[in-house]
Order: structure tokens, then sequence, then C-alpha cells
């Protein structure tokens, strides 16, 4: 891979703060449908970012890779997600409010599935890598896991909302599932 010049870098890092805090600015704008869910999203988007650069294993990259681009079309997708709830819940129809809810939920199943494969991964990588690039790692598995604790808060609170008893357990029984993988 070639190296940029440290001059490159710092025009990068400049366009990239713009478009970042672009990002930051939305998220934190009042009635902005980018909230926890999407953060957790893009929080598990640069975990498999940093994740990725550690990686020797062009396998393991294109994994990296792959779930760093699921997980940046989460953000919207989870923003529009949550908008669609808000205007079910506004239109008081309990049944599309369920299936709105029941969209939010799944979407937020995706990023805590990418999320616990990061950590999974990075925890087992740990004991392969060269001490100097422990603290990439450390800092991956520490927003995989902030991730997946987010993604798993919004299920629960989704499938509570829906009021609807089988998918409640059914959700129940995946997120046991998923917590011994």
């Amino acid at each position: 891979m070639p190296r940029t010049s440290p001059t490159e870098g710092k025009h990068k890092a400049t366009s990239l703060s713009g478009s970042l805090e672009s990002f930051l600015d939305e998220v934190a704008r009042p009635g902005c449908w980018l909230g926890g869910g999407s953060v957790a999203a893009m929080s598990t988007a640069l975990a498999a970012a940093l994740f990725e650069k550690l990686q020797v294993s062009s396998a393991m990259a294109r994994k990296c890779l792959y779930i760093r681009r699921e997980c940046a079309k989460l953000v919207r997708q989870d923003a529009e997600a949550f908008a669609e709830v808000i205007r079910q819940t506004r239109q008081k129809d309990r049944v599309k409010i369920r299936r709105a809810l029941q969209v939010a939920t799944e979407l937020q199943w995706k990023v805590l599935q990418h999320a616990r494969w990061v950590e999974r991964t990075c925890h087992k990588s740990g004991r392969k890598l060269k001490p100097r690039l422990e603290s990439d790692l450390r800092c991956a598995r520490a927003l995989a896991k902030a991730s997946s604790e987010a993604a798993r808060g919004f299920i629960l609170a989704n499938v509570a909302w829906t009021d609807d008893p089988r998918y409640r357990r059914r959700m129940q029984q995946r997120l046991r599932h998923q917590q011994f993988r």
C-alpha cells in the first residue's frame, strides 16, 4: 500500500474533518433522526475500519471492509426506520407501529451481529499482534463492545415497545444465543 506524504495526509485529514463535523452536527441537531442507533452503526464501522488496517490476511481485511460498508449503510437506514416509527406513532396505527419497530429492531440486530464479530475477532487477534499495535486493537474492540451494548439496548427497547409477546420471545432467544457465540 503506497504511503502518503505528510502534506497529503494533512490535506486528507482536513477534508475528512469537514464531513465528520457535518455528521456530528447532524447528530447533535434537535429533531434529526440520526440518533443512538445510527451512532452504534457508525461506531461499528469505525471499529471495523480500525481493525481492518491491522490485518495481514486479505480475507480478514475483506470481511472488515464488508462490515464497514454495511454499517455505513445502516447509519442512514436506522435514521429512516426511526423516522418511520415516529410517523406511525403519530398516526396511532398499532399494526403499522409494530411493523416499523420490527424493521428498526432488525437493523439494530445487524449492527449487533457486526459489532460482536469485530469484538470477538479483535479478542482472538490480541495474542497474535505485535505489542506496538495493541492500542489500535484495544480501541477497535472497545468501540465494537460499546456498539454491541448500544444495539442490544435498542433491540430490547424496541421489542418492549412493540407490545408483541411472540416477537419479544423470539428476539430474547436470539439475544441469548448471540451472547454465547
